[in-house]
């Protein structure tokens, strides 16, 4: 605190007289003598410290607690808001070349302070930046050049994160439509990637990074991403370090992805407590789907069916019948899933020949050479519309080439369609004609029960052949 005689005594007076108002209305007589005697420099430190009746220590604390105050006033609150955040930041030349080295240096350790407090890196280089050049014929010049250096790298490191963060979401929406284990793999070669970083650049925007990929693992790979992870604690730790962020921080608008995946997690286990979930990312519905490079929010689209299928709200669905989400146009897993979402409301609203067109649509705009599982999907839900409109020999078409694939390629996984295969034949050939209600609903009934884990299918539809075979 050598400085803080320097640093008073050159004050602007409005600077000084509102700091010196400031104590007065709180009351602060020690601080206020304390100040003015620095500012008239009619005292020495020895008798300040006789006419306020202190030892040395109790000086020192009185004295660093004045610069605290100072170096407050002098870059204002950090908290006010980001428009006033930009304003302090602009204010940095002004203070290094029209103040005191004192005042400068004082006000620029306020602000690394409250920014560090933050995690705001980016504006940390323009601090650092400017205490190096303060500091050029001084000792700490080294010191801020490494902190200037240091918060380069991190910066490097935080966009890598959210690089490895969107390899990731895009390697996912690939396993979502194919169930591939060799995606798996890569999906846990990223984790480790992202752990890498976390472990040099422990910060809390890479901390959630790495929380939102081991989430989505558990979630929908339904892998254990290590022992002892436990979900629910993970969802609240990282929603508590995204409501820590400032408000200019890019990672605060990421409150939405941990509602989508609360939702997603207790939809299965409480569907009581996903209601919460459910309106709050329901009432972002309209830009979700521009989040899936951060999370895999377009699986709302038909966790949303089925949510409301199960609650027996399908009103709710139609009121968006019209209300199209903003979507990236390239981004081939919203836009298929989006299209499945449609042809469902089409449905619903007594269009089925629409729903069918839109699914036909998808398969003709979409090569699905490597990604069978959603093929299946669309295709079986497109066989059980044309069931519906009693085209029999189109559904049959379907069922019969599905059949096929099944059993060439031997995809012992998909037991539960092959049950779904029998059921939907039920409906067309020669038998079509005279429905056997026990036999379809025993079919549905062992579907159901092995229609689970991984492989599992028609999320979106099973609502529907409940009602259709088991009434």
């Amino acid at each position: 605190m050598i400085s803080l005689k320097n640093i008073i005594s050159q004050l602007k007076s409005d600077i000084y007289s509102n700091i010196e108002e400031v104590l007065q209305k709180n009351k602060a007589g020690n601080f206020l003598f304390l100040m003015q005697s620095y500012r008239s420099g009619d005292l020495s430190d020895e008798e300040i410290i006789d006419k306020l009746a202190l030892n040395s220590n109790s000086f020192y604390v009185l004295k660093s607690r004045l610069y605290d105050k100072i170096q407050g006033h002098l870059a204002g609150n950090i908290l006010v808001g980001k428009e006033e955040l930009l304003k302090q930041i602009q204010q940095i030349p002004e203070m290094c070349y029209g103040m005191s080295r004192e005042l400068a240096n004082a006000f620029l350790l306020k602000l690394e302070k409250d920014l560090l407090a933050y995690d705001m890196h980016n504006e940390l280089l323009i601090v650092y930046s400017a205490l190096k050049k303060i500091h050029l014929n001084s000792d700490k010049y080294f010191h801020y050049s490494q902190a200037y250096n240091k918060h380069i790298a991190f910066g490097l490191s935080l966009e890598k994160a959210e690089e490895i963060l969107g390899n990731f979401n895009r390697h996912l929406a690939q396993y979502d439509f194919s169930r591939s284990k060799l995606l798996v793999e890569k999906l846990f070669f990223l984790r480790k990637e992202i752990l890498d970083h976390f472990a040099l650049n422990p910060s809390r925007q890479i901390e959630i990074i790495k929380n939102i990929i081991e989430l989505q693992l558990a979630i929908f790979c339904q892998s254990q991403v290590n022992t002892g992870f436990d979900v629910e604690l993970t969802l609240q730790q990282t929603r508590k370090k995204i409501n820590e962020l400032p408000d200019s921080a890019s990672q605060k608008k990421w409150d939405v992805t941990i509602d989508f995946l609360s939702f997603e997690y207790y939809r299965k286990l409480s569907p009581g407590k996903a209601q919460q979930f459910y309106e709050s990312v329901n009432l972002e519905w309209h830009h979700l789907l521009l989040y899936t490079g951060i999370c895999l929010t377009s699986r709302f689209a038909i966790s949303k069916l089925r949510y409301l299928q199960e609650r027996l709200q399908i009103e709710d669905l139609l009121v968006d019948y019209k209300n199209k989400p903003l979507l990236d146009e390239h981004d081939a897993h919203a836009k298929v899933l989006l299209g499945i979402y449609d042809a469902m409301l089409s449905y619903y609203s007594g269009k089925t020949k629409e729903a069918i067109n839109i699914l036909n649509d998808i398969i003709n705009s979409n090569s699905f050479k490597d990604y069978f599982h959603i093929n299946l999907e669309i295709k079986l839900t497109l066989a059980f519309f044309y069931v519906i409109q009693k085209d029999f020999d189109l559904a049959e078409n379907i069922i019969k080439s599905l059949s096929r694939k099944i059993k060439s390629e031997e995809l012992e996984q998909y037991a539960n369609v092959g049950d779904l295969i029998k059921l939907l034949n039920t409906e067309v050939g020669a038998g079509a004609a005279k429905r056997n209600d026990a036999k379809q609903k025993d079919l549905l009934t062992l579907f159901t029960a092995r229609n689970t884990g991984e492989f599992e299918v028609l999320q979106h539809l099973q609502a529907e052949l409940k009602m259709r075979y088991l009434k």
